[in-house]
């Protein structure tokens, strides 16, 4: 199920439970896979997505909070053969938009394995919920980094190169999750691009963010596209390629291209500080297999609760592809 699906799948199920006579308690319906719920608390009306384990009971000081959301065991919603709830819950002051986008991540990437994997399940579960607590935690009135300014050229080359293979531009920017805290940059049906850039002449340093992030778990295939720029004076700077593909999308898609803009933290109003030019120099695209260097969620002991770690991709040996060969490979993802 594509996030687009999920996120519309979420509105529509609020919409549906606000409705009616409404008594104290929660109203839920299922949604997704058999482990989530939608669900509304009344009498205050708060938008829940619920997910259910077969794990002991979770204390309350292990539930991660974040701004916009609470994270709390939701008893009284039980339903099927789950031993605990827990209830992802909107605060009333936040925005509705964002908490949709925080919710359909989550239900797209909550584990629905058997019962061996419920532990594994959970913490992949708190792990993205942990990641969104960051990620609304960052602040928004400044300029990106150096480190996040490349990181959304390296996306936006790829919708770029997207949209010149022929795609719509709906249909790219669908599948481009990476300024929605996505767990990969791009999010398909089964297969998923994650995208590293880097300008360094020396070594390809990848900052992996999780131990989720190149797990290929739930049969997903999961490709790592390695960009290399180098800086140059006449390059292309961040402004000049967000109005590239402004361009390229044209009316189609201009609503949707913002709102991601406006989600990776970038404003016109700072384009005049973006003074870089990048020019690309190598493209390298890895499929993650058994034998891709990597620590994951599957593999990890059940005690490591998150990890953030650096590959160097050039001393990867690993057979690699080009990045059109890629768009073939997935004809499934964006179809031509």
């Amino acid at each position: 199920m594509a996030l687009l699906n999920e996120h519309e799948e979420l509105l529509s199920a609020w919409r549906s439970l606000s409705g009616g006579e409404p008594s104290n308690g929660w109203r839920t319906i299922s949604i997704g896979e058999r482990r989530c719920r939608a669900g509304v608390r009344f009498p205050d009306g708060g938008e829940a997505l619920l997910v259910g384990f077969n794990i002991a009971p979770t204390g309350a000081s292990d539930l991660p909070q974040g701004r916009g959301f609470s994270v709390t065991r939701v008893g009284e919603a039980s339903s099927g053969a789950h031993e605990i709830w827990l209830g992802v819950v909107r605060k009333p002051t936040a925005s509705l938009e964002m908490f949709t986008l925080m919710a359909a991540d989550i239900l797209a990437v909550v584990d629905t394995g058997s019962k061996a994997d419920e532990v594994r399940a959970y913490y992949q579960f708190l792990s993205r919920i942990r990641s969104w607590q960051q990620f609304m935690e960052r602040p928004r009135d400044r300029r990106l980094s150096d480190e996040e300014e490349l990181g959304l050229f390296g996306e936006l080359t790829v919708v770029q190169r997207m949209l010149h293979a022929g795609r719509s531009p709906r249909e790219v920017l669908d599948y481009w999750k990476g300024p929605a805290n996505g767990l990969r940059d791009f999010m398909g049906e089964t297969q998923d691009i994650e995208v590293k850039a880097t300008v360094s002449p020396n070594g390809f340093p990848a900052r992996i963010s999780s131990l989720e992030q190149l797990d290929d778990v739930s049969g997903r295939t999961i490709f790592l596209a390695a960009l290399r720029f180098s800086v140059q004076d006449g390059g292309c700077t961040l402004p000049a390629l967000v109005q590239n593909v402004r361009e390229s999308i044209g009316d189609e898609g201009r609503v949707a291209f913002e709102r991601n803009l406006l989600l990776a933290g970038y404003e016109d109003a700072y384009e005049a500080e973006y003074v870089r030019g990048f020019v690309a120099v190598d493209e390298r695209v890895f499929m993650i297999d058994e034998d891709f260097p990597r620590l994951s969620r599957s593999a990890a002991p059940l005690a490591v609760r998150a990890a953030k770690y650096e590959l160097d991709l050039d001393l990867v040996d690993a057979t690699t592809i080009e990045m059109d060969e890629l768009f073939l490979v997935l004809g499934g993802l964006v179809p031509l």
